[in-house]
Order: C-alpha cells, then structure tokens, then sequence
C-alpha cells in the first residue's frame, strides 16, 4: 500500500519540473537514469523493447510504423527471413539495436564499427533480374530490377535516383537502406514514361563499385490501358490486363503474355510470374499479411495501402466490388476449361466479361499453392485477390473465381496463396 500512495508524489514531480530521475532526486535532463549499485551486485542499465525482425516486417504490413515513429529504438534479436527483407526491414541482416528512420521509411542499423560509408566489393549487374514491361509512352507500372552484389560492409546508403540513357523519360530509384555484411540485393524501382521504344540503359554506382543494366522498352500498342466499368451502380475504370501481364500484347486473346503475375494477399510484390516453374518455389513466404493491409478503410469506403500492388490512381478491388462487377456483365468462355489439377501450359483459357460496353479478358492462370508456391488449376479456374479479408479471421481472404459454368465471390483463401490481380480505380 506504501508504493500506492507514492506513485502520486513521483507523477507531481515529473509534471513540476517536466523532468524524471530514477535512482536520481535532480535529473539533469527529460529522463536521467543512475545506476542503483556500483558493486556489481546488480544488473545495471537501460533495457529497451526486443523484438525480431519477422516482427518488425509483420507490423510494416499492419501499417504500424510510420511518421510518428520516427527514431524509435528497438534491439533486434535475429534478422528477418531471406524473403521478408523488403520495404522498412530491407537491409536487416543481423542481430542488433536499429531505429526508426520515417524519412527514408527503413529501419536504420546502428553501426558499432563505424561504417556508416557503404562499401562493397562487387556490382553483378550481369545478374540483374527484372519484374514487368516497359511500354513507349505509357508510365511505368509495377516495373523493378534486382541488382545483386556481394561483400557488403553494412554501411548506410541514401536514395539513388538514376534517369536512364539511350531511351529517356525513365528513373531508376534505390530507396535509402542498409548493405548487408555480405552478399545482398538492390532493388530498383522504375518510374517515369518511355520517351521511345529501344534500349533504357542505368548506370549504378553504390560502395564503390559500378555497372550497368538495360531494360527493352517495347513498342506502343495502342490497346487500351483501362476502360469504363459499372460496379454497384457507378462507373469506374479498370485495367484491362492482370497486374504483371505484357501490355503490349492483345489483352483479350489469351496467351502466356497476359496471364500475369500472382500475388499473396497483403504483400506488395509479386510472388511469382506466368513464366515461373510449376514446381515449388524455394523461400516461399508462409507468413500471413495482417488485416487491413491492402485496405485500411471499410467494405463500403475502401483505403488504398503501402503494401497495395497496383500502380498509382488503382487499388486492388474489395469482394463487394468485384461481385458488384460480375453482377453487372454478360460473361462467356474463351477456350475449354480442362480438369483439375489443370494444365501448365495451357494459356487458352478465360473469361470474357461485356460491361457497359466494355469487354474485359479476365485468365484462368489457376493458382501458387500457399505452402510451397506449386502452380495448381491453370486452365482450370481463375482465381483473383480482393482486399477483403474474411470477417473474424487472420488466415483467410476474400478471392473471386472463375469456373466453366459460373462466377463465385464469396470465397475464402489462404492468404499466402498466390492468385491473379485485376485493378480498379481508387
């Protein structure tokens, strides 16, 4: 009872002199910590929050760290897993204290060496990998390359905005992060429009070391890019290709080009693409994106989020609006529906929907299972993420399928399935 009606006194004088003390009557700063015993006797000093990096990337998807927690300080107790170290966790290779940076939104290593100057000893630009087609005067979507490089010395680096040379009009931008000790890789995001059809070359230079990546960008098709659509009695636009498909191919004849890439629910990128392996995908993420990542409003008034795939201006649709879609089109077949499980190279498939006079090709590229990212059901059934996820659950999301003889959309899915995006506007 004695503590009790201490607490009281100690809350005055904090709120008196605006400073604490602890172990300490007169604080010389907001908080002044003296140790309690000098004799070793007891553990002495300032223990703060320990949490591991899977963590940190679980709450990046729950949209908990942002402005206003810039220069949080937490100690990692073990890095992310290989495939989590993206977005504000990218970089985060090891056990150790990193803050908060909300400019560069990065979780931020505090360096006990001192090698804040990143170093390493080899750019393998030859090793680029890249997700998505470039277009001549069409702006960039969802396009990127990998750039991976090796002898990273942990250092700091800031953002790289690289504008490319031979076709113009385009960036190549490097957030700011962290190198791994080691081996690691740059992720570039390309933004900006093709000024012409050709080869877009980036010349990178980081820690010391230099090369170069092109990207071929393709000629103007003139298909259309989006297209009126009534959903629920309004009228919106949507992309008249999957998220990831080729756009300069005919959206509305179906070939491996416009199947598209397929995504696990709540995660920005994608997981695999129309020309990855059937097999199973080495590394395939089983963690389960948190409620309210790709939608941070309601059913009826949906929120664009970070972790949203789609480009700027669209969002992935909720399952209201893509029941309210399918409500108001005419829908056929292109191509035979073959049996489960499907077939892996049958590209043939779709589903023509005629919508306030608009026709949109919608795949059947079938499905990435949730527990090691097999390819199941091409040909088969299309399946398509919403942004809902099922009510009074943490593992199921709402998807909307396309069989031989009807649309569904009221179903529930694993969230670390892989399935097929088609984009509305905001």
């Amino acid at each position: 009872m004695k503590k009790m009606y201490l607490l009281p006194i100690v809350l005055m004088g904090v709120l008196s002199y605006g400073q604490m003390g602890v172990n300490n009557l007169t604080p010389k700063s907001t908080v002044d910590i003296a140790s309690k015993t000098t004799d070793g006797s007891t553990s002495e000093g300032l223990l703060i929050p320990r949490l591991t990096g899977n963590q940190l990337k679980a709450a990046e998807t729950a949209a908990v760290y942002a402005s206003a927690q810039h220069a949080t300080l937490v100690f990692v107790t073990a890095a992310p897993d290989s495939n989590n170290r993206t977005g504000q966790v990218e970089g985060m290779d090891a056990p150790g204290f990193y803050y908060f940076d909300a400019g560069s939104n990065r979780w931020i290593k505090i360096l006990s060496s001192g090698a804040s100057t990143p170093a390493l000893t080899q750019l393998l630009c030859s090793a680029a990998t890249h997700i998505g087609v470039l277009e001549a005067t069409s702006p960039a979507s969802g396009v990127s390359v990998t750039v991976p490089y090796n002898g990273g010395n942990g250092g700091v680096y800031s953002e790289q905005i690289v504008p490319s040379v031979g076709v113009t009009g385009i960036n190549a931008v490097l957030a700011s992060g962290t190198l791994n000790n080691g081996s690691g890789n740059l992720i570039f995001n390309i933004v900006g429009t093709p000024a012409a059809a050709g080869t877009a070359t980036f010349n990178i230079n980081l820690g010391g070391e230099s090369c170069g990546f092109n990207i071929m960008v393709q000629p103007n098709t003139n298909f259309a890019d989006v297209v009126p659509v009534i959903i629920n009695g309004e009228t919106r636009q949507m992309m008249t290709r999957n998220l990831g498909a080729d756009p300069t191919m005919d959206p509305d004849i179906p070939t491996q080009a416009i199947m598209g890439s397929y995504y696990q629910w709540g995660k920005k990128n994608a997981a695999a693409t129309a020309y990855t392996s059937e097999a199973a995908i080495s590394g395939w993420n089983t963690t389960n994106a948190a409620n309210k990542a790709w939608n941070s409003g309601t059913e009826a008034a949906p929120v664009k989020t970070a972790n949203d795939p789609c480009p700027a201006g669209f969002r992935v649709p909720t399952g209201n609006e893509l029941s309210g879609f399918n409500a108001a089109s005419t829908v056929s077949n292109i191509g035979t529906f073959v049996a489960s499980p499907g077939s892996a190279t049958n590209f043939s498939v779709a589903k023509k929907f005629v919508n306030n006079g608009s026709t949109l090709t919608f795949p059947v590229a079938g499905q990435r299972n949730y527990s090691a990212g097999v390819l199941e059901e091409r040909a088969n059934r299309g399946v398509y993420w919403s942004s809902s996820e099922s009510q009074d659950s943490t593992v199921y999301s709402i998807y909307f399928t396309l069989f031989s003889t009807n649309v569904s959309g009221s179903n529930f899915g694993f969230r670390t399935m892989g399935y097929s995006i088609r984009c509305i506007s905001e």
